[in-house]
């Protein structure tokens, strides 16, 4: 393939199913249907002369080749963005904002925030990593413009918007007899050494109050700052973590397999929260609207 007949279209398909694991989220980025992105994706790799996922039975994984083509694509798209933003922009933001991010998804969104001072370099960031309650707090104390987590209950001050969902996984050493049983039990989960993030975390919370139902006593339970973390210790046998699907699709952690347990938890939403009104400020706005890229 040269330059000349490079197709952006496919290269959108490829890193939209690249950042999201699977077809369905891609296709409904770009308004198209499963089979016709992965015809998209197919006729990709066959262009490239190399297989840039391995396709698995409910997701695609990257091939060691296909790792090295998005690093590279995202470039692509990320230079892109600026181009537009310089163009399209009619009030550069500038000044200063404040935020707070949990530490348990801190460094999924770390990505997003750095492109944000790419695009508005004028703009000073304060970032802090407060907990959802103590966030809300400072939220309306007013010693925060932006809160990023999971709030499942604000006072109507407030306001949240959406920004990406996730549901949660299992995350096991190659070869774990969870992974060999198709659907995992919640009851055989439990009776694991498990990886979990801490009690304050709300996806915690989602987690004890399914595996309370069960019945069965946990035998010990490891407390990690985030999903990073936990895929670290499920590589080095330490036992098995119940993690964001999100993060165990782009940390890329050798050694480590995984099963969506979306059937069990369903989905976890992850928001920006602000004071009513705040969106009238040109970089929240902006702010926002980066975040919410994929």
């Amino acid at each position: 393939m040269d330059l000349d007949s490079l197709d952006l279209k496919k290269l959108r398909a490829f890193y939209l199913v690249a950042r999201h694991g699977n077809l369905r989220l891609a296709a409904a980025r770009l308004k198209q249907t499963v089979p016709a992105i992965s015809s998209k994706l197919r006729r990709l790799e066959d262009e490239l002369g190399v297989e840039l996922f391995e396709r698995m039975p409910n997701r695609l994984i990257l091939t060691p080749a296909g790792i090295r083509f998005l690093v590279e694509v995202e470039a692509v798209f990320d230079r892109a963005e600026q181009a537009l933003a310089s163009l399209t922009s009619k009030e550069t933001p500038a000044g200063r904002i404040s935020i707070s991010i949990g530490s348990d998804h801190s460094w999924y969104f770390a990505p997003k925030l750095s492109q944000f001072l790419k695009l508005y370099p004028s703009v000073e960031l304060s970032l802090q990593v407060y907990r959802a309650s103590d966030a809300v707090q400072a939220l309306l104390r007013g010693e925060l413009d932006i809160a990023i987590g999971i709030f499942p209950k604000l006072p109507k001050t407030l306001e949240q918007e959406t920004i990406v969902e996730s549901s949660l996984s299992l995350a096991c050493a190659p070869g774990h007899p969870l992974l060999k049983r198709g659907s995992a039990k919640l009851a055989d989960i439990a009776r694991e050494r498990l990886i979990l993030l801490p009690k304050h975390a709300e996806t915690r919370k989602l987690v004890d109050k399914a595996l309370d139902k069960t019945a069965v006593k946990e035998d010990s339970v490891i407390e990690v700052a985030n999903c990073q973390t936990a895929s670290v210790f499920v590589q080095e046998g330490v036992g098995v973590a119940i993690v964001h699907s999100l993060c165990m699709a782009h940390a890329k952690t050798p050694n480590v397999e995984w099963v969506d347990l979306g059937q069990h938890f369903g989905k976890v939403a992850f928001s920006v929260v602000y004071r009513r009104g705040a969106t009238r400020s040109v970089i929240i706005a902006a702010l926002i609207e980066q975040l919410s890229k994929d």
